[in-house]
């Protein structure tokens, strides 16, 4: 038995030795959606391709050049992309946002498709979009497959579905009214398609988990580990999630049912989904890039913006716990918020860090909730609910929908400093790092810097403060220096040739005596309109390396200049 949910009018009352035929509870979705759910899934195409869309639009009315990102903070696709051209040479990933040599040691199944594709031809960056439809189908069909086990009638169902996919209810963000991306699937689509599909993959461990344990043969099912191991390798946070909810359900089933819950199939889901996160613990510990950017990515993010984001659906939700579920199913969806606040309590810690990733997926459990603690407060007697729940439906979407591609459709517009779109004379400076066959990494300002990895496979001094540490704001100030003319011709010689780079980047706006500076230490200089490339005369390696500064290192340059880095 599980959890049964229903909003459609109440039956008469029959007397006590009168039962009406039991109807057998659908075990699960089946492969053929209706008209309403393929209406759902059309949306969530649409949506998953609405950045995709603006910047194409760029390129079209207004003959921009496109770097090929795809969501509204680059940096994050730019991390993707340079994982994609490393896995193209190496198959395993190294950090190529510095110019130090770092390992090859990062695994992740996706990156490393995307990355064979790559190699035999494939642009990064299309390598990286043919995801979005393997993430968007997937999310789909994990969170019909949920909805469809949890509950039994259509309504329900469909609104489930569509609460799973578009809720999206105001909140106070730092100040400012707003809802929440990472509560919002579609928002998830936009460049981060290897969460989304870690977030599919575990709620498909989810319904596989309650499928087995409500297995009465002997065997143990491997499914919900190998999809939890998946979901790990994509984005650990949903494997950490994972394994709570699953000892969550278990420990509370234990308490319902007062005997000792079955111990294989956890210990074999939470053995195949932790095994993962063991290598991202040993690879944090291991490699100084992992290290420095999981310091980096620490920050603060309140729970009360978060609950007061989901209060609509958590105030009913609760409504839900007072009672126990006859349903295994009804435990996990029970156990899954009080495990995403665990997540994030641990994620906001020294121990891990990016918090709001815990609650992807929340509104999924709350809205099955939520019709559960409707029905516990016989919503169905009410005349016309199903307007109303339609009505509250559309409240909780729409407006979250409209604010949301409004927000993408601003943040992801051409500005300066935004590598989404660039000069052409950029894109050709960079295609030609791309093809020329002398090794070496690249020293240019931040935002060019973001670009390098991914277009040309090579490393760059800077890029992104997550990967580009030690210093990463003293690397981008002195780039930026060097490059705008601030700092003295034979102190900017000195920082480049201390820098390790083997090429110097010039953008658009770079200072126009920057050949005559560079020309004592520059080998050649290729121009392409207003950018170009300087090749530094090589030499084994710089006296003082500052890609290999150590973290409590300042970078360093002569006289006067060293001072002014120091206090920047």
């Amino acid at each position: 038995m599980r959890a049964e949910v229903d909003l459609a009018p109440a039956p008469p009352v029959l007397s006590p030795s009168v039962r009406p035929p039991r109807r057998r509870l659908a075990a699960g979705a089946g492969w053929r959606p209706d008209w309403f759910e393929l209406s759902l899934l059309g949306l969530f195409a649409v949506l998953s391709v609405w950045v995709l869309g603006v910047d194409v639009w760029q390129v079209i009315a207004h003959g921009r050049t496109w770097t090929g990102t795809d969501g509204i903070y680059v940096v994050d696709q730019m991390q993707y992309l340079a994982w994609i051209q490393s896995a193209s040479h190496h198959f395993l990933v190294s950090n190529l946002f510095v110019l130090r040599g770092t390992p090859n040691d990062y695994f992740m199944p996706a990156v490393v498709i995307s990355g064979g594709l790559t190699a035999l031809g494939v642009p990064a960056w299309i390598s990286l979009l043919l995801w979005k439809p393997v993430a968007v189908v997937a999310m789909f069909f994990a969170v019909r497959a949920y909805a469809h086990r949890s509950l039994r009638g259509t309504w329900e169902r469909r609104i489930v579905l569509t609460l799973g996919l578009f809720f999206g209810s105001a909140t106070i963000i730092y100040g400012s009214v707003g809802t929440i991306g990472d509560l919002f699937p579609p928002f998830l689509s936009w460049g981060y398609t290897f969460g989304l599909l870690a977030l599919a993959t575990m709620i498909f461990a989810i319904v596989a988990y309650d499928r087995a344990r409500a297995d009465r043969s002997e065997r143990i099912s491997w499914l919900p580990a190998l999809l939890g191991g998946l979901a790990s390798l994509l984005h650990p946070w949903q494997g950490e999630l994972l394994i709570l909810v699953v000892l969550g359900a278990e420990l509370l089933a234990w308490v319902r049912d007062r005997r000792r819950p079955p111990l294989a199939l956890p210990f074999v889901t939470v053995l195949g989904t932790g095994l993962p996160l063991l290598y991202y613990l040993v690879l944090g510990h291991a490699d100084l890039s992992w290290q420095l950017a999981r310091d980096a990515s620490k920050h603060s993010f309140s729970l009360a913006t978060v609950l007061l984001g989901v209060l609509p659906l958590l105030l009913p939700a609760l409504i839900a716990y007072r009672g126990w579920p006859r349903s295994f199913l009804g435990l996990l969806t029970r156990a899954w918020p009080l495990a995403a606040v665990a997540i994030y309590v641990v994620s906001g810690s020294g121990v891990s860090a990016t918090p709001l990733h815990a609650f992807e997926g929340l509104t999924l459990p709350l809205a099955v909730l939520a019709i559960e603690g409707l029905r516990r407060l016989h919503f169905e007697r009410l005349p016309a609910r199903r307007a109303l729940v339609a009505l509250a439906v559309v409240v909780f979407t729409v407006p979250g929908i409209v604010y949301q591609m409004h927000n993408a459709a601003q943040t992801a517009a051409p500005s300066p400093g935004n590598p989404n779109f660039i000069t052409s004379d950029e894109h050709h400076a960079l295609r030609y790092l791309a093809r020329d066959p002398v090794p070496g990494g690249v020293l240019t300002r931040f935002y060019l810097g973001a670009v390098v990895p991914g277009e040309t496979g090579r490393k760059t001094f800077i890029g992104t403060c997550l990967w580009s540490e030690p210093n990463c704001v003293a690397r981008a100030q002195i780039s930026q220096m060097v490059l705008d003319g601030t700092l003295p011709a034979e102190s900017a010689r000195y920082f480049v040739q201390q820098s390790g780079a083997r090429f110097v980047l010039a953008d658009c706006q770079s200072r126009p005596d920057l050949e005559a500076v560079l020309s004592p230490i520059s080998q050649s200089v290729t121009h392409f309109g207003c950018a170009a490339v300087y090749t530094l005369k090589g030499k084994e390696a710089p006296s003082q390396a500052l890609a290999e500064s150590p973290p409590h290192a300042t970078l360093r340059a002569p006289g006067r200049q060293q001072r002014r880095v120091q206090h920047a």
